[in-house]
């Protein structure tokens, strides 16, 4: 990590600029900030690993300026945004940007969790 560089790699926020490219969503909606970007088109993004994705990926806060920061660009921002419902609490949603990606990459993915399987997870709160 650059000496300097804003942390922080998840939060809820505005969108107050759409960059080129960017289709899904539109100035004034209220997102979840994925602790993970990703392209969602290379291999990795195929099969829904998306912390591994080739052009993404644990970035924020690392790579680049994170969300700790005032305003933060968020690449891959239609794969990697996601519109709140109206009238939801930014609190209600604020842990599902890190905490629900780790708990599919490693339970559902890689654990081979599945829908009916008993199962317990231990550790995935604050």
């Amino acid at each position: 990590m650059e000496s300097g560089r804003t942390l922080g790699h998840e939060g809820i926020g505005v969108v107050e600029e759409i960059g080129e490219g960017v289709a899904n969503l539109k100035k004034g909606d209220q997102v979840l900030i994925s602790c993970i970007t990703s392209c969602g088109r290379c291999d990795y993004c195929k099969q829904a690993m998306y912390s591994h994705c080739r052009d993404g990926g644990w970035i924020l806060g690392h790579l680049i300026d994170g969300t700790q920061a005032e305003y933060v660009r968020i690449p891959h921002a239609d794969n990697s945004l996601y519109r709140l419902p109206p009238g939801l609490e930014p609190a209600a949603a604020l842990m599902l940007s890190d905490i629900l990606p780790t708990g599919h990459e490693i339970g559902a993915l890689n654990g081979e969790v599945h829908l009916g399987i008993p199962s317990l997870s231990l550790g995935l709160a604050p």
